[in-house]
Parts: structure tokens; C-alpha cells; sequence
């Protein structure tokens, strides 16, 4: 339920990126979906109270932009974005969309799940390696969820927002922000339309970066990062022992 897993997550994360700031300073941050409110804390965009109440907003606007409708989220892989979008295109739902364009070979999609269904032998047909479903409550980042960023920008009007200290790559566009009205758009507008992840790692690629820290519970985010060709080192701090590992490298 999302309203249990988005500030879980978020509190995990801060706490982490908390310790970890003592030792490391970022150059720059990016936060897939929910980890972008996670990264505008950690570059100090975002106070930690502010950040809470954004996400129970954010959570509970989400379930009520859902309603009643029986909605499935499944990542689709090995088949290019462009024929997964002619695909659902031409299946003419009334709600099918790619709503996370994760890397060339990695794109979700949301819909009713009757639809998400009769759509996945034709994926397979077509090319795809596999459809996963993925555990979760809402249809994150599609066009059902425009209720909910007319409301989370009424929210985001009451709450204090900084120029962050550091960039962060936001995931509308996949740029950097230059004033705090745009990042109170970009925070909202971001719930009801796709994740641009590949180009917001292709964002990032132009830094150059030689070191890459994932801040939540899980590897996901390195591997879709080597899948988009971005290099360096990776650390994906999903346990506690590679937690200490590199608290101690860092000499604490």
C-alpha cells in the first residue's frame, strides 16, 4: 500500500543518505520517482518536515486519483520504448500507457489490469523477453493521476522550498532546475507523467562522475544505470554490511 511503502522508503533512504552526507559531499543527485523528494533533502532543497507532509500528500492524493479502478503497473523487457508505445497504441485502450522509460531495454507500463493482461502475449510476440508485475498499489506517473498533481501543487504553494546546494536531475524533463517554482512544478507534474529515466541518465553521463552511490534499499537503480552506459563505480547500499564497508573506507 502506498501509503505505508512511500514514506517508509523515503525515511529509509534520508536516514542512510544522513550518515553517509558526514563522509561523502555529492556533486550531484537524482532520485528515481519517490527518490527525488529524497533527493532534493539530501541537496537541502527540502527541510525534513516539509518532505513528510509533501509524501503523505503525495501518497494519499495518489489512491484517490486511483478511485475504484482496478490498475496494474508490469515492467516489460528486452523490447525497445518506441515499439512498446505502438503497441499500446494501436490496442486503442481506454487507459494503457508506458509510464517509466527506465533504459533501452527496461520501459513499465499502467493500465486496467484486464488491459495490462490482454496486452502481454503481443509484447511477447513481439519481442519482449519478459512482463513482470510489479507490487504496488497505484499506477504511478500516468495519466490518472492528473487530480493528483492539481492537488500537490496547492500543497507545494503552502511549503518552503530552497535552491537545492547541489543539482538534481529531476524527472520530467531530465534537467536541472533553475528556480524553486520550477522544481515545485516539476515535483508535482512528475506523479502524472513518465519517468524520464534514460535521459536523465544520459543527463548525468555528461558529468563524467567516477563514483555512484544508490541510497535505498535494493540495486535497481546501479543496474539501470550500467544499462544506460553510465560509467564508473557503483555502491548499492542494500544491507547493512556494505553500509559499514563503506562507512569504514570513508574512515568511520
Amino acid at each position: 500500500q502506498t501509503k505505508v511503502t512511500q514514506p517508509a522508503i523515503f525515511l529509509h533512504s534520508t536516514i542512510l543518505a544522513e550518515v553517509l552526507g558526514e563522509q561523502i559531499n555529492p556533486d550531484m543527485v537524482a532520485g528515481h520517482s519517490l527518490g527525488e523528494v529524497s533527493a532534493f533533502l539530501c541537496a537541502g532543497g527540502l527541510n525534513l518536515n516539509d518532505a513528510l507532509r509533501f509524501i503523505k500528500f503525495r501518497a494519499t492524493f495518489m489512491v484517490e486519483g486511483k478511485g475504484n479502478t482496478k490498475t496494474k503497473m508490469s515492467a516489460v523487457l528486452g523490447m525497445d520504448v518506441e515499439n512498446i508505445k505502438k503497441i499500446l497504441s494501436d490496442k486503442k485502450a481506454k487507459f494503457l500507457e508506458a509510464v517509466n522509460i527506465n533504459s533501452p531495454l527496461q520501459t513499465v507500463i499502467a493500465g486496467n489490469t484486464d488491459e495490462i493482461e490482454s496486452v502481454k502475449n503481443e509484447l511477447k510476440e513481439k519481442g519482449a523477453k519478459k512482463v513482470i508485475d510489479l507490487s504496488v498499489s497505484v499506477p504511478s506517473h500516468s495519466s490518472l493521476m492528473r487530480i493528483a498533481t492539481s492537488k500537490l501543487k496547492l500543497v507545494l504553494d503552502e511549503m518552503k522550498l530552497e535552491m537545492p546546494d547541489f543539482p538534481v536531475i529531476q524527472n520530467l524533463h531530465a534537467k536541472i532546475p533553475l528556480t524553486a517554482k520550477e522544481i515545485c512544478n516539476n515535483l508535482a507534474e512528475q506523479i502524472s507523467n513518465p519517468v524520464q529515466w534514460v535521459s536523465s541518465m544520459n543527463r548525468l553521463k555528461k558529468y563524467g562522475l567516477e563514483e555512484h552511490y544508490e541510497i535505498w534499499p535494493s540495486k535497481v537503480l546501479s543496474s539501470l544505470a550500467k544499462q544506460n552506459r553510465v560509467r564508473g563505480s557503483f555502491s548499492s547500499l542494500d544491507n547493512i554490511d556494505t553500509f559499514k564497508e563503506l562507512l569504514d573506507r570513508y574512515g568511520k
